[in-house]
């Protein structure tokens, strides 16, 4: 989806457990609904119904960020990031404080800004 011409930044992004996200770590929350993150992202990455599970829903991505370098082309970044509920032993439906787990902060912004470009489509 091009959500640059919605004013954002983020180009693009994939849901797809080939994401490597190994020695990512929290960066932040965002509160909205399970079926909020499914319209905005597609369905979880990974689900577990156990309730001994650390996560039972995961969502794994990678977002395509373009910047303008120092001689004035743009290229892009990549931002890596998971959102996923955290020791609950349920897929939470109602509004909850999801995590987001990346490498840096950039996975925070790049997950709020699809989020609420999505809002605004409703």
């Amino acid at each position: 989806m091009d959500w640059e011409r919605r004013g954002y930044r983020v180009l693009e992004f994939e849901n797809s457990e080939y994401v490597n996200v190994n020695m990512s770590s929290l960066q932040g929350y965002v509160k909205t609904t399970y079926g909020q993150l499914v319209k905005a992202f597609g369905e979880p990455t990974e689900t577990d119904a156990s309730p001994y599970e650390k996560v039972n829903a995961q969502w794994t991505l990678e977002f395509t960020v373009p910047f303008t370098d120092e001689w004035g082309e743009e290229d892009f970044n990549y931002v890596k990031a998971t959102i996923y509920n955290w020791k609950d032993g349920y897929i939470p439906t109602e509004e909850y404080n999801w995590h987001i787990g990346g490498f840096d902060n950039e996975a925070v912004e790049c997950v709020e800004k699809v989020l609420d470009s999505t809002k605004e489509l409703v």
